[in-house]
């Protein structure tokens, strides 16, 4: 049984958020890579074998022809591509989980949660956009990233809801509490 208290609740919800606002920002960057890898592509598939084969095999007392070279460069070039979109596709997963759990907090709490951790304000200027106090700010930011916690962890199956909170360092056995035996009635006085 994985049991985590409210202060690691927040404290991997603030994380997994925070780390998702930075990979999302890192979207765009995906989006070019992958641009510039299609054009490469496309800019191979255009050259054919007598095309200009820069770095391929053109030099004197290279190994290898230049067909061979630039088709293990498209190969290198297409795993790149591969490995990019893969990429994407889980940050953009993961996303989407963190938008429908937002969806489920009151409003307040999510907008607090949006400044604060994925947008990285600071507690002044979230309450100043939120015209609220600061410690309200704080106060909802906090509710927020534990109802946060709790629907992303529904969200996922248990396998990765464990390791989620493995990585966190939050996994741990419940103690059994003293004077109680496990499962055994018989301590009980008759």
């Amino acid at each position: 049984m994985i049991v985590a208290t409210r202060k690691e609740c927040i404290q991997a919800a603030r994380q997994y958020v925070r780390r998702l606002g930075r990979e999302q920002r890192s979207l765009v960057v995906m989006a070019r890579q992958m641009e510039d890898l299609r054009r490469e592509l496309d800019r191979m598939d255009g050259l054919g074998s007598s095309g200009d084969m820069r770095g391929g095999g053109h030099a004197r007392g290279a190994g290898g022809s230049p067909v061979e070279s630039m088709l293990e460069r498209k190969e290198r070039v297409r795993r790149q591509l591969v490995a990019i979109e893969r990429k994407r596709d889980d940050l953009q997963f993961r996303l989407m989980l963190y938008e429908q759990a937002l969806a489920g907090l009151d409003e307040q709490e999510a907008k607090a949660v949006q400044l604060i951790d994925f947008q990285r304000m600071t507690i002044l200027e979230a309450s100043t956009r939120m015209y609220v106090s600061e410690r309200w700010a704080r106060t909802l930011e906090k509710r927020g990233l534990v109802q946060l916690a709790t629907a992303l962890l529904d969200m996922m199956d248990e396998k990765t809801a464990g390791e989620l909170l493995q990585r966190r360092g939050a996994n741990r056995e419940q103690p059994e509490q003293p004077g109680k035996a496990s499962g055994d009635d018989s301590s009980m006085g008759e």
